[in-house]
C-alpha cells in the first residue's frame, strides 16, 4: 500500500512538473484542488501511457522502490538510479520544448490574421513535443527491466501485476 502511494505521488509530482507546477507547490499540503486539476490534466494528456505501457513496465524508479523484493544488487541499484536521472533530465527538456511550442502557437493564434501555414507548423511542433514526452520514458523503462536477471524478471512481472491491480482499484475508488 505504501509503495503504491509513493508511486502515485511520484507520478503526480512528475505530471505537475510537466504542466508548470513547481516542486514546492506540488508538496504543499493544502493544495488538493491543484492536485485534482493536475491529475485530470495528466489523465487526459498522457497518450494512455499508464494503461498501455506502465502497467507492464513501471520503470526504473519503481524498480528502485522494489529493490529488496527484486533482490537488486548494488550494481543494479546504481544503474537504475542513473536511468532515473537520465529519464528526469530528458523529461524536463521535453517539458520545456512543449511549453515553448505552445507559447509560439498561442502567440501566432493571437494575431488578427495569422498565417495558416505557420499555425499548422505550430500545431505540428506541439504534437511532436507531446509525442516526445509520450515516448521519452520508454527506453529508460525497458533498460531498467533489461538489467534484471530472469529470476528478478519473474518477480518483477508478479509485482507489476499486483501493483497495477492495486492502482486500478485505487483509481476506481477515487472515481466514485
Amino acid at each position: 500500500m505504501k509503495k503504491a502511494m509513493e508511486i502515485m505521488v511520484t507520478t503526480m509530482v512528475l505530471a505537475m512538473l510537466s504542466i508548470g507546477v513547481s516542486p514546492a507547490e506540488a508538496a504543499m499540503p493544502g493544495n488538493a484542488n491543484a492536485m485534482a486539476k493536475m491529475h485530470m490534466y495528466f489523465v487526459h494528456h498522457n497518450f494512455g501511457f499508464a494503461r498501455n505501457f506502465y502497467q507492464f513496465h513501471p520503470g526504473p524508479h519503481w524498480d528502485l522502490m522494489n529493490a529488496s523484493a527484486l533482490h537488486l544488487t548494488a550494481g543494479q541499484i546504481k544503474q537504475e538510479k542513473m536511468l532515473v536521472m537520465g529519464m528526469m533530465q530528458n523529461t524536463e527538456h521535453g517539458v520545456i520544448a512543449l511549453k515553448k511550442a505552445y507559447r509560439k502557437y498561442r502567440e501566432e493564434a493571437k494575431l488578427p490574421d495569422p498565417s495558416i501555414r505557420v499555425l499548422t507548423q505550430d500545431v505540428q511542433a506541439v504534437g511532436r513535443a507531446q509525442a516526445y514526452l509520450g515516448y521519452v520514458m520508454i527506453p529508460y523503462h525497458m533498460k531498467g527491466y533489461r538489467l534484471l536477471d530472469p529470476a528478478q524478471q519473474a518477480i518483477y512481472h508478479h509485482l507489476a501485476r499486483e501493483n497495477w491491480i492495486h492502482m486500478a482499484k485505487m483509481m476506481h475508488s477515487m472515481a466514485k
